[in-house]
């Protein structure tokens, strides 16, 4: 008797349990990640929320959804670049590049997306300018975008593999592949200090990449899609006449200014000393820098220069230099290059010599900070005469 009473209650409960999934049925889902702009690195909670009929859900007025969550693995997804994000085994994705993913979430005939983005906190060093073309460092810049570089001997050249996206860098020369099609580079690879460097132009070729030279800041910064990054910038080590900055250790040196820049100190024993005079001043925590450009430039000498559409036109080296203050913000310097020529580039080597690293040489090797830039606050100017 009491096995069967036991067995009614059990079919009971079933019946009941099945009309009540029946009316439990789900209306809408919503996505809820812990964030949808990240850093490469960052692990992001991801839920599903299953939105039922009013009647039967489960609310609260800070917690809509309580008790109706579900993991994103026990749901029918897709991530469009998985090179971008990755799902771990507890349940949480972790970006692991730069750009932007889109989480697609699908329960019964209900589907919804979300796109994530995830961007690069700290700029990577080692870019250089040269001959009016910025490149970047190949190893680290491909890292930081959730790809891969591998060196082929046979062939003499790089694979390098960013999701689907295939590209094919030759040692040297210009004649490149981007999934399988000639691709032409802007100028040949550069091997600088054992690092490999290739044409920033690179990145919008393949990855539509939005490139923005901050002459100010000395930084390339790149956009693919909603994910930014930024690379340093340095002058080429021809153009440093074979110096390197890391050989200026020991060797600087200051000297106190005169004239209208009393008060100041003039940085000495750095590469570009022939051409740009830094002058720095120490008060407290912050360092003031401001660097002059002598090298002997005749300002008024006229330059004929032709724009994107074949147009061609006069200015004086004072006028163009005026116009690519305001230009190194909108355009590349690979564009710039294109129209002005040996002008923009003896102008972009005066902005692109990182006076803040030397000065934080300095005082390193005085002892007043105990590594570069850790207790500096820089107010860089620059002056081009």
């Amino acid at each position: 008797m009491k096995r069967i009473t036991v067995l009614l209650m059990f079919f009971m409960f079933s019946l009941v349990s099945v009309a009540y999934a029946q009316e439990r049925e789900i209306k809408d889902i919503q996505l809820m990640p812990s964030k949808i702009e990240a850093k490469v690195g960052d692990k992001i909670d991801f839920d599903v929320a299953l939105i039922y009929d009013e009647k039967n859900m489960m609310t609260s007025v800070d917690y809509p959804f309580l008790g109706n969550h579900i993991a994103l693995s026990k749901t029918d997804y897709t991530i469009t670049k998985p090179h971008l994000l990755n799902l771990l085994s507890n349940g949480m994705l972790k970006v692991t590049g730069v750009g932007s993913s889109k989480v697609t979430v699908k329960v019964g005939n209900i589907e919804k997306s979300v796109i994530i983005s995830g961007s690069l906190d700290d700029a990577v060093d080692g870019g250089y300018i040269k001959n009016g073309v910025t490149l970047l460092p190949m190893k680290e810049v491909f890292k930081a975008l959730g790809g891969s570089v591998t060196y082929v001997a046979q062939q003499d050249s790089f694979t390098i593999k960013v999701g689907t996206t295939l590209i094919t860098l030759p040692k040297s020369g210009t004649k490149a592949t981007l999934d399988g099609e000639p691709l032409t580079l802007k100028s040949p690879l550069l091997i600088q200090n054992g690092v490999t460097l290739f044409p920033a132009s690179l990145l919008s070729d393949a990855l539509d990449g939005i490139l923005v030279y901050n002459a100010n800041a000395k930084k390339m910064e790149i956009s693919i899609d909603k994910g930014k990054m930024a690379v340093n910038i340095e002058p080429s080590q021809k153009q440093n006449s074979g110096t390197s900055v890391t050989s200026t250790k020991g060797k600087l040196y200051a000297v106190a200014a005169t004239g209208d820049m009393m008060g100041w100190s003039i940085l000495k024993g750095h590469p570009y000393e022939k051409s740009i005079r830094v002058y720095f001043k120490v008060s407290g925590s912050s360092v003031q820098i401001h660097t002059k450009d002598i090298r002997k430039v005749d300002l008024n000498k006229k330059v004929t220069w032709t724009d994107l559409d074949g147009k061609k036109h006069t200015n004086t080296i004072k006028q163009l230099y005026v116009v690519f203050g305001k230009l190194s913000n909108e355009y590349t310097s690979e564009i710039l290059y294109k129209m002005f020529g040996k002008t923009y580039s003896d102008w972009i080597f005066a902005s692109s010599v990182n006076a803040e690293r030397y000065v934080d040489q300095y005082l390193e090797q005085k002892g007043l900070i105990e590594s570069p830039g850790s207790n500096i606050t820089l107010l860089p100017e620059t002056e081009v005469y």
